[in-house]
């Protein structure tokens, strides 16, 4: 497959109590001999991608040690393979990751030693199964800048996600993150296709305005600039 994914596992999450205590969300179990991340990967791996990020920050030793048999999803290979990334402390850099985008950033380096030219990026704690391949190829034909994978809920209070408007074409014309006042019931699932050039460039464009958030600082921020495609 010409794209390589980027599993994020997403920080703390008081709401789900002692489902989620001292791991991440990602390595929350399922009908008791599965992870979170288990579904994730498994599209992945199921849709031909054969690199895989995972950037872990919060509680990740669970989630490492399960994760450390990369064969289960045939991706202990040669080439490509698993890769996962954690916060790391040298002398210029003293923080965590400080928001989702800084955690591609400080992860630049596994972009830019990558030779396909797609990234799919994916949250490790939904379950949900989708072929990326079929998401890639919409996203090549649409000739779009960025493609975000969307969800119509059934219900109209969307305002704990970010929120959806698209034209007729599916081209998105306007997005807002947790609004007080829903223009849509659609929602994105915070997975994204993107020319893997074009994300570097902006990642290091926002990281040198002190931006660090992937929805608020790059996609919100750079709507109207780029071609951003729905795909339900």
């Amino acid at each position: 497959m010409r794209a390589i994914g980027i599993i994020l596992t997403g920080g703390k999450n008081e709401q789900l109590g002692q489902l989620a205590a001292g791991r991440a969300v990602a390595a929350m179990p399922i009908a008791s001999s599965y992870r979170a991340i288990d579904f994730t990967m498994s599209n992945m791996a199921n849709s031909g991608i054969q690199k895989v990020g995972v950037v872990t920050q919060y509680n990740s030793r669970s989630l490492i040690d399960h994760l450390s048999s990369a064969k289960w999803w045939d991706l202990g290979r040669k080439y490509g393979g698993l890769f996962i990334f954690s916060p790391y402390l040298i002398r210029d850099n003293f923080l965590w990751y400080r928001g989702t985008a800084d955690a591609l950033y400080q992860n630049i380096s596994f972009l830019k030693r990558s030779n396909e030219p797609y990234v799919i990026i994916a949250p490790g704690s939904h379950i949900y199964k989708i072929d990326y391949a079929k998401l890639l190829t919409y996203h090549i034909e649409q000739e779009a800048d960025i493609t975000l994978v969307c969800k119509q809920l059934e219900e109209s209070n969307c305002s704990n996600y970010t929120v959806v408007q698209m034209d007729e074409k599916k081209r998105i014309i306007h997005l807002e993150d947790k609004p007080l006042d829903p223009l849509t019931n659609v929602i994105s699932m915070g997975i994204y296709v993107i020319q893997r050039t074009l994300l570097i460039r902006l990642l290091e464009t926002i990281s040198s305005e002190d931006r660090f958030d992937l929805v608020n600082d790059l996609l919100i921020r750079y709507r109207k600039k780029l071609k951003m495609m729905g795909y339900l």
